[in-house]
């Protein structure tokens, strides 16, 4: 949203505030009002284990979002920027907020110990969790880490619950509420907790999940760095799973595209030791069979002593828990070929991990929009605040915000072409993306064009593509919404034609 934009629509909602309307009204047109000054929020939302903090994790290079094989996350994380780490604890029953030790975050966040009643009291009585840090990542957006999705949860997990006085269904629940919260979603698939595609996609059709659709969905398939040994290239294996993922029927109304990430690797990549760097390369002086056959025995590989080994079993175990056994060859087999600092290392994992990609469709996706769909968002809300009251008043300026705004109609044309509501070419949809700033927001970006290309080359470009769609307005074999979409991106480059001749 450009800064004109944006004072447009705080003008808009402080005069529909402004009017004589209800108390609720006015209240949440205020609360939107503060919204549109926020940050975006992006929450993560899958099933139990399904690898939904470690992900969070390696998008923000850190251990701010606690972790745990055996333990059951059932408080939200809700991970901002602040000038310090700060770690603050919200209520459901009134009270008001508590400022708590960030070394508290996993006890507040994972399982409750037998016994500890005032413990127990205080975790039933958290609605979320908001943590404060300076990483640079979270400028972009707030990320919410929700619990989990699962009904049906292991034995295990059930009996922390019954312990808490929680059920699946409340899980669920809280998941669901603070995921509407949010502006978009990072859907998390995790190889292996699903017997199909059709069951990933399952837990988001519904109005819990699965009404932004693409322009506000995206997915991550975690744990692809599983398929080691049985696949010697996970990223490749994760890769046909998310195409499989995508083609499965109804996946593109709801997604805008799943990236496979070997999210461990990832956070891996970020929070590893210069003592853990050492032993890395350490181990890439075995020779690289006997190490791959040792590290395939898993737990014993951290365990057991072996002669050809250089590292007692204690820093093995570390190394595993840190990389994963598939992290830990693919470190060494990068060190062996090359990779010689530990900055290096950690940006080679990142790309290789799938995350690089993953921050940069994040950003590309989301960031580019944010603003914006923040405001359809927020727009959405009141108007259903008035869908039962005769707020007519009330909701004008904000109606008339929407009609002489060109940035909506863009969003609409998006969202049948996302439906499948469009008869665009390859060229047509590709036009259309990059003109809505999909790829950036800068005049080259909505051309296509590299940045520093002079202005007299950018209006030239936008004078040829208007000319282009100009002839498509022209063509009879578009009809009904494709026209009006044809109609809607002609305008789109006659603005930025007329942007690059002032």
């Amino acid at each position: 949203m450009s800064g004109d934009l944006r004072a447009r629509a705080v003008a808009a909602f402080e005069a529909a505030r402004a009017t004589v309307a209800p108390r609720p009204v006015h209240d949440a047109l205020t609360e939107h009002l503060t919204r549109l000054t926020e940050p975006m929020r992006v929450a993560l939302v899958g099933r139990v284990s399904s690898g939904k903090s470690t992900l969070a994790n390696a998008l923000l290079g850190g251990d701010l979002a606690p972790t745990g094989v055996e333990e059951l996350t059932f408080n939200v994380n809700w991970l901002s920027h602040g000038p310090r780490r700060e770690l603050t604890v919200h209520f459901t029953d009134g009270r008001p907020p508590s400022r708590r030790d960030p070394d508290e975050l996993t006890a507040l966040t994972v399982r409750a110990r037998d016994g500890d009643q005032e413990h127990q009291r205080l975790l039933r009585a958290i609605d979320y969790l908001r943590v404060t840090d300076p990483n640079p990542y979270l400028r972009s957006f707030d990320l919410i880490d929700t619990p989990g999705l699962d009904s049906v949860f292991h034995a295990d997990s059930q009996n922390t619950l019954r312990f808490l006085g929680r059920t699946g269904d409340d899980v669920r629940a809280e998941s669901a509420a603070h995921a509407r919260k949010a502006d978009a979603l990072i859907v998390v698939f995790a190889r292996g907790l699903a017997a199909n595609e059709d069951e990933m996609l399952s837990d988001f059709v519904g109005p819990d999940f699965g009404g932004g659709g693409p322009i506000t969905t995206v997915a991550a398939l975690t744990k692809v760095e599983l398929s080691w040994p049985q696949a010697a290239d996970p990223m490749a294996e994760g890769r046909r799973l998310a195409e499989r993922v995508m083609s499965a029927p109804g996946a593109r109304r709801l997604l805008f595209d799943v990236r496979p990430v070997a999210s461990l690797v990832g956070s891996a990549a970020a929070t590893f030791t210069t003592d853990e760097y050492a032993d890395l390369v350490a181990l890439a002086e075995v020779e690289p069979d006997i190490l791959e056959k040792r590290v395939r025995r898993g737990p014993y590989f951290a365990t057991r002593d072996y002669d050809d080994l250089p590292l007692d079993a204690g820093r093995r175990a570390a190394l595993l828990r840190r990389f994963g056994q598939y992290g830990i060859v693919l470190a060494c087999s990068l060190l062996r070929d090359g990779i010689d600092t530990e900055e290096l290392l950690r940006t080679e994992l990142t790309a290789r991990s799938g995350m690089t990609g993953l921050k940069r469709l994040l950003v590309d996706h989301f960031g580019n929009r944010g603003d914006l769909i923040k405001l359809r968002g927020a727009l959405d809300q009141a108007y259903q605040l008035g869908s039962t009251l005769d707020l007519r008043d009330t909701m004008s300026p904000l109606l008339t915000l929407e009609q002489d705004e060109h940035a909506f109609a863009e969003l609409r044309v998006l969202r049948h072409y996302y439906d499948g509501g469009l008869t665009f070419t390859a060229e047509d949809a590709a036009d259309l993306l990059r003109v809505t700033g999909e790829y950036g927001t800068t005049a080259a970006d909505r051309l296509g064009l590299p940045s520093g290309t002079p202005p007299d080359r950018l209006a030239e470009a936008a004078r040829e593509r208007l000319a282009e769609w100009a002839e498509r307005d022209l063509d009879p074999s578009y009809a009904g919404r494709s026209r009006r979409a044809v109609q809607v991106v002609r305008r789109s480059y006659e603005r930025l034609a007329t942007q690059l001749r002032a």
